[in-house]
């Protein structure tokens, strides 16, 4: 289980970075972080998420890493469009696409969720 959270929040701190570099290019260079070693991050962790994958654990976690996986990084870029960033690729607040998708994603999460738990209801009837 600590596996678990250690990715999710390796996870966080990629995604953070990597939206900072979108937002202010150039700001991860001068910190001497190289952008490559966090997409390469990105995908050790993506393949060690996989490898380590837990049934259980997504069953009993999956709504809250759901809705932390997607508020999250829409604070993110709130924040950084407060601080007067701006999006290099398209991914800002103003985007409507993002927004849709953003919708998309909690809705489906939150009827996979009812779903699973009206499953787990029946089973113990």
């Amino acid at each position: 289980m600590k596996t678990y959270w250690l990715l999710g929040i390796m996870l966080l701190v990629d995604m953070t970075l990597l939206l900072v570099d979108d937002y202010f290019p150039g700001a991860l260079s001068s910190l001497s972080i190289p952008v490559w070693s966090l997409y390469a991050l990105l995908g050790v962790l993506v393949l060690v998420s996989l490898l380590t994958h837990n049934p259980e654990l997504e069953k009993r976690f999956g709504l809250h890493a759901l809705l932390l996986l997607a508020i999250y990084p829409m604070l993110v870029m709130f924040l950084l469009t407060f601080l007067g960033g701006e999006s290099e690729s398209g991914l800002s607040i103003t985007s409507p696409l993002l927004w849709i998708i953003w919708g998309a994603v909690l809705w489906m999460g939150c009827r996979d969720y009812k779903k699973d738990k009206e499953q787990d209801g029946q089973a113990l009837d």
